[in-house]
């Protein structure tokens, strides 16, 4: 069985509580995996559960992701000639990437992204705008543009990809839909209290919890039973936090429940006393002694 890519922290509790996850639970947990996995360790551990779940809907919506998956690397792979690849090493985009680069394959522009970046970094697919312009949609019916990421190894992450002329040919799946593995919201339970200082696995921001246990519980039962004009989705699940930038301030944030760990210590004296300054505002603020 495939671990679930979560923080050691939030194992040691689910385990420490007797928390286990079902099937469908454990898909939709891989599927939005808080901590950077190569997708093809994510199609393969969701593959493994596909072929051993007794869940019939679960092992049907499992293939079709898997087929759409395929069909969408396959899109955005193909190159004619028509199309070129921007690499940004820095993941930041054209608008701020200076050093992003253009190639006419997407190998190149991989294995450019592998030598420069200092993590992940993103390979954009476009079209020449000559080879756009004047096209009716039936002529332009099989240009797919797209974006992918990769680790710094050069590993496939996630892609996405449109359709330039024709919305008949958009890849399935393009929005969220709570009915299914990929969405469906899961009650997670919270060790958390409003205060906690935690950070994320894999990232360097400390942060502090905004939410106290009464409201996640709250949170909970209103997900669970309450009546929702929205039905709630995966999304449901992330902690409101601040989090402590370079800058000395705090900026908010929502980072998934399951990617943080807590912690009593910051090698940075000063920022640790903010931390510590704001933990306590937020606990008066919260009543909380």
């Amino acid at each position: 069985m495939t671990e679930l890519p979560i923080s050691d922290f939030m194992q040691d509790y689910y385990k420490k509580e007797g928390i286990t996850f079902t099937d469908s639970e454990r898909a939709t947990i891989l599927w939005n995996s808080p901590v950077p996995l190569p997708k093809a360790e994510i199609l393969e551990a969701l593959r493994e559960i596909a072929d051993t779940t007794a869940d019939e809907a679960l092992r049907a919506q499992i293939h079709e992701r898997l087929d759409t998956e395929r069909e969408r690397l396959q899109l955005f792979e193909e190159s004619d000639g028509r199309c070129f690849f921007i690499c940004a090493p820095d993941d930041s985009g054209r608008e701020t990437g200076w050093h992003c680069r253009y190639f006419t394959t997407l190998e190149a522009a991989v294995a450019y992204g592998r030598d420069e970046a200092q993590g992940t970094f993103k390979v954009e697919k476009e079209f020449f705008w000559d080879m756009i312009d004047g096209c009716s949609p039936d002529d332009g019916a099989d240009m797919m543009g797209g974006l992918a990421w990769y680790t710094e190894d050069g590993m496939l992450l996630g892609c996405e990809c449109y359709p330039y002329m024709s919305e008949e040919i958009a890849v399935r799946f393009s929005h969220g839909d709570p009915s299914r593995f990929e969405d469906v919201y899961i009650p997670l339970q919270s060790p958390f209290e409003a205060g906690d200082i935690v950070r994320m696995v894999g990232d360097t921001r400390p942060a502090v919890v905004q939410v106290s246990q009464e409201e996640w519980r709250q949170s909970l039962e209103r997900d669970t039973n309450g009546p929702r004009t929205i039905p709630p989705a995966y999304d449901n699940t992330r902690l409101t936090v601040e989090f402590l930038y370079d800058d000395g301030e705090m900026h908010h944030g929502h980072p998934a429940l399951l990617s943080l760990e807590r912690i009593d210590q910051w090698e940075d004296g000063h920022e640790w006393e903010l931390l510590q300054s704001a933990s306590r505002l937020i606990r008066e603020e919260k009543g909380i002694g």
